[in-house]
């Protein structure tokens, strides 16, 4: 948990040097569809592969990421900054309570020149961590 707290205390902090002159960076639209590439670090991780729907909601962003590998869809929120995007991501379940999320990431990502987005990511609850690149399908 002590990752988490360093590394959503490093999204805030992004982009301070224009905060600092009073200038708020324009946010980038992380907006559509990607390939999503990833790997954990770890020795026995395996590379995965999928895809990410990115869609604009209210303040922030909705994510949406299917891992082909597992076979399994991750759902998240997210906040942009300039072309930095934050997302914690994870399980919806579903059962007594309607519908509980589990956020079990927490990613960090930002966007090159040409629209790809390169992040890091940190699991919730064990030491995980890795990185994955979303390109835009055009």
């Amino acid at each position: 948990m002590r990752v988490i707290a360093v590394l959503a205390t490093s999204i805030v902090t992004l982009g301070s040097p224009a905060l600092a002159s009073g200038q708020e960076p324009p946010a980038r639209d992380f907006s559509g569809n990607y390939t999503m590439a990833g790997r954990g670090s770890g020795p026995r991780d395996s590379a995965y592969a999928g895809t990410c729907r990115i869609s604009a909601a209210g303040q922030g962003y909705d994510v949406s990421c299917f891992n082909a590998d597992t076979r399994h869809t991750y759902v998240g929120k997210g906040l942009a900054r300039g072309d930095t995007l934050a997302i914690f991501i994870g399980d919806t379940l579903r059962g007594d309570h309607n519908s509980v999320f589990t956020g079990e990431y927490l990613v960090l990502y930002r966007a090159r020149a040409d629209g790809v987005i390169e992040g890091t990511w940190v699991h919730a609850g064990s030491p995980a961590a890795g990185a994955e690149t979303l390109t835009p399908v055009r």
